[in-house]
């Protein structure tokens, strides 16, 4: 009965039972706590980690464009060592690191827009470092057979450096008459327009910054104020243009050369994108910040426009003053070519970013003052055409320091395309003789020397017999090819200085021609017609006059050479003069620097 009642009361006992939960309960506890302790640590582990990525990713591509003390190492790779191993790493702990080029592209995944490639790549600017380690087990080494476990992280880290360049139209003086930009302006508006010289001055002593230039010209075409990337792939006109120029109140001199082209009503269209080319979209997404740092001639903004309005058009100009010596009238036949495809006027781009020029051919229908060898010996007409073409240059922006300190130190290399891969820069070729109309207006098609026939350099006539020889008793024909060849520079580098001073360079072994065209032109290259008589009483008495061919004869067969020279030697400063104020560079190309921007490195992955 006793035993029946103890265990009665045991059974309804429950004093006991909170030591036996809690006694499970801190069992279970500590096992919890146990697991986050390790998780914890793990957690803490792999985070540092990803830290020392992303600083050796950082670290790299600060080191992206340094030169290394031997040529067994890459300065990336040493920089990349020296953080992980200052960061409490082994070196063994970097088990990767690559180059390449990353792209912002909303249309691609974040994880698809590094390409790897190579660091010597021309447009890499992005890398990628990859690091493993152990972390230590703590209380699940109980239930694992591990004292630690493998963890890995990597990182990528890019640089968005950006410079901008033009190519082609820099009109850093204007050296011949204002008819030059006269005609240009009036074949774009198919009229004829006759504005002082002090008006293209007033534009050439100017400067806009792109940013406000652009914020103008968008308020023009009506797009949304700070929408850049739409402003500048709009289709515009020279009026937008004109317009933007005025509105940005940088002008205020003479504006009749924006007022000529306000009033006008003829087409002429074009796109933003042919005067600002973008290169990609790691610059679109920074235009903001970089437009205000880029500053353009108005001048050369105008007349680069003007270049696109009339390519393909024949811009011809007759009497051109020129006021240049033993020149006595200049006729005048431009045309212009247009420019490879995406090919603006200025570029904003990276490494890697390319302008290529417009083909540009001139024909000049030239009247030189008697030579003074001659005078008063015969009457002399000197009337004779010259073409000059120039070809097509190339600039692909190869290398930036944005290290650069001293006003001497090179901030920017270009390639100026001497490669295997394209045809590269060329400087100017010269025709003196005659080409059909078709083959010199159309400049998808060279001028080869083969279709070139004679012109005739000059005709000489007696100055007392005339009646007896007729209107000429000798003439000489000229028919030359003048091929100055490719240019020697393999690179172009601007200093800072060159950069400050927006200091333009020309691609090419010198002025045109570093030698004159007069010593380019052999005396093989002239045909002597002597006697050419145009009266029948000349033909029949030229017999009985060997004492005049004789004296013709002698006299040029020991002068040619000073003949060439006195005869040719103004070509050099006309066509210097003409190219010049049409902003075209004598070596073809004018390659300026306008600006470099540096910007933060930035870990995109």
């Amino acid at each position: 009965m006793r035993i029946k009642q103890f265990l009665q009361r045991y059974n309804a006992d429950d004093s006991g039972a909170v030591v036996i939960i809690v006694a499970l309960f801190l069992t279970a506890a500590v096992g919890f706590m146990a697991l986050g302790i390790d998780l914890g640590s793990l957690y803490f582990r792999q985070k540092t980690l990803q830290t020392q990525a992303d600083m050796a990713a950082v670290s790299a591509v600060l080191n992206l464009y340094d030169e290394a003390e031997s040529e067994e190492e890459e300065a990336p790779r040493v920089a990349v060592t020296q953080t992980v191993s200052g960061n409490a790493l082994s070196a063994a702990a970097l088990t990767g690191l690559s180059y390449g080029r990353y792209d912002y592209d909303s249309a691609v995944l974040a994880e698809d827009r590094f390409t790897e490639g190579s660091l010597t790549d021309a447009d890499v600017n992005a890398a990628k470092a990859e690091l493993a380690d152990s972390a230590p087990l703590f209380f699940a080494k109980s239930f694992l057979d591990a004292d630690s476990t493998p963890l890995s992280a990597s990182a990528t880290a890019a640089r968005f450096d950006f410079a901008s360049f033009s190519l082609g139209s820099r009109l850093l003086s204007i050296n011949t008459g204002e008819s030059v930009l006269d005609g240009l302006l009036g074949g774009a508006l198919g009229t004829t327009v006759d504005l002082d010289v002090l008006d293209y001055e007033a534009l050439l002593d100017k400067q806009i910054d792109l940013l406000t230039f652009s914020d103008a010209l968008g308020n023009r075409i009506g797009a949304t104020v700070g929408d850049y990337d739409t402003i500048l792939t709009s289709d515009i006109d020279l009026a937008d243009i004109a317009g933007a120029i005025l509105d940005t109140g940088v002008v205020t001199d003479s504006t009749d050369v924006l007022t000529t082209i306000l009033n006008s009503t003829a087409s002429t269209a074009l796109n933003a994108s042919d005067l600002i080319g973008i290169d990609g979209d790691n610059i679109a997404v920074q235009l903001e910040d970089i437009l205000g740092e880029v500053n353009v001639n108005a001048l050369d903004l105008l007349k680069a426009s003007l270049d696109v309005v009339n390519k393909d058009r024949i811009i011809e100009i007759d009497n051109l003053s020129l006021s240049l010596p033993n020149l006595l009238n200049t006729d005048l036949k431009l045309v212009v070519g247009e420019r490879e495809a995406h090919s603006g006027w200025i570029m904003l781009g990276a490494r890697g970013a390319t302008l290529h020029t417009a083909q540009v051919r001139l024909k000049l229908e030239l009247e030189i003052a008697t030579p003074t060898l001659l005078s008063g010996v015969v009457k002399v007409s000197s009337e004779f055409s010259v073409y000059v073409e120039v070809a097509n240059a190339t600039a692909s922006l190869v290398a930036l320091n944005c290290n650069a300190q001293e006003d001497t130190d090179i901030i920017a290399s270009f390639d100026t395309g001497l490669s295997e891969d394209w045809a590269g820069t060329s400087l100017v070729e010269v025709f003196i003789g005659e080409f059909s109309e078709p083959d010199f207006e159309d400049t998808t098609t060279p001028l080869v020397s083969a279709e070139l026939s004679p012109t005739t350099l000059l005709e000489v006539s007696a100055l007392t017999t005339s009646l007896l020889l007729g209107d000429h008793v000798a003439s000489v024909e000229l028919e030359a090819h003048i091929d100055v060849g490719a240019a020697e520079q393999k690179q172009v580098d601007f200093t800072r200085e060159d950069e400050k001073n927006k200091v333009s360079k020309q691609i090419s072994t010198g002025d045109l021609l570093g030698t004159t065209v007069s010593s380019l032109v052999s005396e093989t290259d002239l045909d002597v017609i002597i006697g050419a008589r145009s009266s029948l009483l000349g033909s029949l008495l030229g017999f009985l006059l060997p004492p005049v061919d004789d004296l013709l004869d002698r006299l040029f067969g020991i002068v040619p050479e000073q003949l060439i020279t006195e005869l040719l030697g103004p070509v050099d400063d006309t066509i210097d003069s003409l190219l010049n104020t049409l902003g075209i560079g004598i070596g073809q190309g004018d390659l300026t620097l306008d600006g470099v921007s540096c910007g933060k490195v930035i870990l995109v992955q």
